[in-house]
């Protein structure tokens, strides 16, 4: 389905995993997007960038507003698939079997979310990690050299989606790369998540407004552009 000229596809988390699994015993390379309410907003003003969420492999909303948008553009979706819930599922399917590089975010950050995964499965396939201030130069290099199956970018959207478009072919052992927004800072806890029930409400915008008010604009076209959008085109 297609919300705001965006495609979205309509799987829980296990049938993601289900279709994920066919993508690493493939024999092509495939890419894979979270999009949230901000998403659809910036794609309506960034052409290359709608493109690129459109040819993803897979799809799958990680914001409340576009599932409560969804019965208005055909059908309601299933749910929404965070980034942090997904990274945790991947990593308990997939951890003995295939090699996860991680890249993005502040220093250190991703080396404390490998710490945290590591928790539950010592002896998990992370054959690397990177922050995202490098060049591409470095971190092809670095990605390569350790050869991982999937590769989990953290550089926050679009820049993550765009840098995956433009550097997945010179990444030949990537099977499955997927851009995962801030995931890294909230599992790694330098984010404080909000609590399950803010999350299943769909109140998140409020607990970032509350706890990081610098964030306002960001946090602005998330509700309030993205609803006024969608309420628009919709009815």
């Amino acid at each position: 389905m297609y919300i705001l000229g965006v495609r979205v596809d309509n799987l829980t988390l296990a049938e993601s995993l289900e279709k994920i699994e066919s993508f690493l015993t493939g024999g092509q390379q495939y890419y894979m997007v979270l999009p949230y309410a901000e998403f659809f907003v910036e794609a309506q003003q960034d052409a290359e960038f709608k493109n690129i969420l459109n040819k993803a492999d897979l799809s799958l909303t990680d914001g409340f507003g576009p599932v409560l948008f969804s019965p208005c553009f055909g059908e309601p979706l299933k749910g929404r698939v965070m980034g942090v819930d997904l990274i945790f599922a991947l990593f308990d399917k997939f951890w003995d079997k295939n090699s996860f590089f991680l890249f993005g975010a502040a220093e250190g950050t991703a080396q404390a979310t490998v710490d945290r995964l590591l928790q539950e499965h010592p002896f998990g396939k992370i054959v690397g990690m990177l922050n995202g201030f490098v060049s591409d130069d470095v971190a092809i290099e670095k990605i390569n050299k350790a050869q991982p199956e999937i590769l989990l970018v953290g550089l926050g959207m679009p820049k993550q989606e765009k840098w995956i478009a433009q550097n997945l072919n010179k990444l030949p052992s990537v099977k499955l790369a997927i851009g995962v927004g801030g995931a890294f800072d909230f599992i790694s806890g330098r984010t404080r998540r909000a609590p399950k029930i803010i999350q299943m409400i769909g109140l998140e915008w409020l607990w970032r407004v509350i706890l990081y008010p610098a964030r306002w604009k960001k946090t602005w076209r998330s509700v309030v552009a993205f609803s006024w959008l969608a309420a628009k085109s919709a009815f």
